[in-house]
């Protein structure tokens, strides 16, 4: 059978295996709306500043790609990345501009995050005119939360017109959707967001590990 010192180096595997699994679970008392991209809840996150992407218009679009990315897809027209106006409204480079090739303005559209979803999310939001709702959905289609983001208008005009939004809530984050009150042109910037670990990176390293213990034992049992 196993020595004592097998014992001890399997059972201090499992357990760190067990303990990294539990950090893996969201909190269930963070709930919670984001204000500000410094919020602890966007500590580590990745973000898109979209400087790198063409100018042009998209009615789908994959950013970071892979396990850690993210897609936005327009609903009715398409979307646009701007090179020109993000500048006039306190931030630089390119940015996500709601309007269509037909200088419509369209702020329906959906955010879907790949892999096991994530945390949290933010962007800072310029020159918002109407109301927008933001829904957040789990991994299982099921409505996490409803936010109303109120329009920047009344009152402020040009950098005045910066602000923020974000959420974070009790379970993983697969995608949320924005709709507006009415047609809207606005600018989103430096969207960032935490992703949740796979969690099947850690079960099949658990699964590794429990194999070459396994297979110590029937080595050590056979002799």
């Amino acid at each position: 059978g196993f020595s004592s010192q097998d014992r001890a180096a399997l059972r201090s595997i499992l357990l760190g295996l067990v303990a990294a699994l539990v950090m893996m679970v969201p909190s269930v008392a963070s709930v919670l709306r984001i204000n500000s991209p410094g919020d602890a809840a966007l500590a580590g996150a990745l973000i898109q500043d979209f400087d790198g992407q063409p100018i042009g218009y998209f009615t789908s679009q994959d950013f970071l790609i892979g396990l850690d990315g993210f897609s936005v897809s327009a609903v009715g027209n398409d979307l646009h990345i701007d090179g020109t106006w993000c500048d006039d409204f306190g931030t630089t480079g390119n940015c996500l501009d709601t309007v269509s090739s037909g200088a419509e303005a369209n702020d329906d559209f959906d955010v879907v995050f790949t892999g096991a979803g994530v945390t949290a999310f933010g962007f800072v939001l310029n020159a918002l005119d109407n109301d927008w709702t933001v829904e957040t959905y789990d991994t299982d289609d099921n409505l996490l939360n409803t936010y109303v983001v109120v329009s920047q208008s009344p009152g402020l005009t040009g950098f005045d017109r910066v602000g923020y939004f974000g959420a974070t809530e009790a379970l993983p984050i697969q995608y949320f959707t924005v709709r507006s009150t009415g047609n809207d042109r606005a600018l989103i910037n430096d969207f960032a967001y935490v992703s949740v670990p796979e969690p099947n990176r850690m079960m099949l390293l658990g699964l590794g590990l429990l194999a070459i213990g396994s297979s110590r034992y029937g080595r050590a049992g056979s002799r």
